[in-house]
């Protein structure tokens, strides 16, 4: 089969390798698609202690099952499957309250085993044991349901947070995941959902999704902006989707009485912010931090996606073959351009 294997950091070659071979208790898919992630890329750049050779990366992974093995008893070939891609240990008190994405010792597509940017992908036991197999709905196609992850990635902020119908919503920045929050939030009933971002071109998008508000933050004071949309009230809910300290610390200045907010993209090296207890303790607000999805979030965006009107579709800007992923980390200007590049297979 054919396989884009990461050699070494910012190497990436498209080749052959041997199909893998399944077990009497795993399952064999037929990759269908299997979108690129701001994991990959860093990857990509700056490779993960995970990876110590060559991988196959990928973990938003949508799939036919084409081979079972003797002792699956549930999962048919023919079913139509994507990936919750962190296999926590299954024993660790972390996955014994659900958090499998958090275990210490977690396994996940595309970093500590093969993943998606390949035709054919092995499913191992310890994924089908611990649910991370799910079913795709009818209602959405492969490349839908290829996008559940990130979208299961915000499910678990929303939760974190606990948004409630009705409130107001803003969002620093206007790339992928901040515009996947932007999806899920509209469809799920957020009155006004503001987008923050330095590039016009990414909040135009944010219009497309169905922002209310677009604040270019070059441009414009944020606060000022704010207190304006909410009669000087300030924001109920507050996610952060761009990994940068001055955002985190801009955000906390913004929030209402008993509002919250959700760190949502990580920040490079050990960067602290300052944040006054006080101002938590008296108006009674929310600090949380989310990263990725435990597998029941993951089957609840399956449901969200089915059931509401999201159209996930919409959110992929680009379509390419295998054989692009060899050089489409080069190409920064491409990669700024899209929100959701996929890899889509035949």
């Amino acid at each position: 089969m054919k396989a884009a294997v990461l050699k070494e950091p910012g190497k990436i070659e498209v080749q052959k390798v041997p199909e893998p071979e399944i077990a009497e208790d795993e399952v064999l898919l037929k990759v269908k698609a299997c979108s690129i992630c701001g994991t990959d890329r860093k990857i990509y750049q700056h490779g993960r202690e995970q990876i110590t050779g060559e991988q196959i990366l990928g973990h938003e992974i949508a799939g036919e099952i084409i081979k079972t093995g003797s002792r699956v008893k549930y999962y048919q070939t023919g079913m139509r499957v994507t990936l919750a891609p962190n296999i926590g240990c299954g024993y660790c008190h972390i996955c014994r309250q659900g958090w499998q994405q958090l275990c210490p010792d977690f396994k996940a597509f595309g970093i500590g085993i093969p993943g998606g940017f390949a035709e054919y992908l092995k499913v191992p036991a310890p994924a089908i044991r611990r649910g991370n197999m799910v079913e795709i709905p009818d209602s959405l196609s492969y490349q839908e349901g290829a996008l559940l992850e990130p979208l299961a990635c915000c499910v678990n902020a929303r939760q974190a947070i606990n948004i409630q119908p009705g409130e107001n919503l803003l969002v620093f920045g206007a790339g992928i995941m901040g515009n996947f929050h932007l999806t899920l939030n509209r469809a799920l009933g957020v009155s006004k959902i503001i987008m923050v971002d330095i590039d016009d071109y990414r909040l135009s998008l944010s219009r497309e999704y169905g922002a209310d508000y677009l604040i270019n933050s070059k441009e414009s004071e944020v606060k000022t902006e704010v207190e304006k949309i909410t009669d000087g009230r300030g924001m109920d809910n507050i996610i952060t989707a761009v990994p940068v300290a001055e955002v985190q610390k801009e955000a906390l200045d913004l929030l209402d009485v008993t509002g919250s907010i959700n760190f949502f993209a990580g920040i490079a090296g050990e960067e602290k912010i300052p944040v006054s207890s006080n101002q938590l303790h008296y108006q009674q607000q929310t600090l949380t931090g989310t990263t990725g999805s435990s597998v029941r979030q993951f089957r609840q965006a399956a449901k969200i996606a089915s059931n509401n009107s999201i159209d996930l579709a919409k959110l992929i800007t680009k379509k390419i073959e295998l054989k692009d992923l060899e050089t489409i980390f080069e190409k920064p200007e491409v990669i700024r351009k899209n929100l959701k590049i996929q890899v889509q297979f035949s």
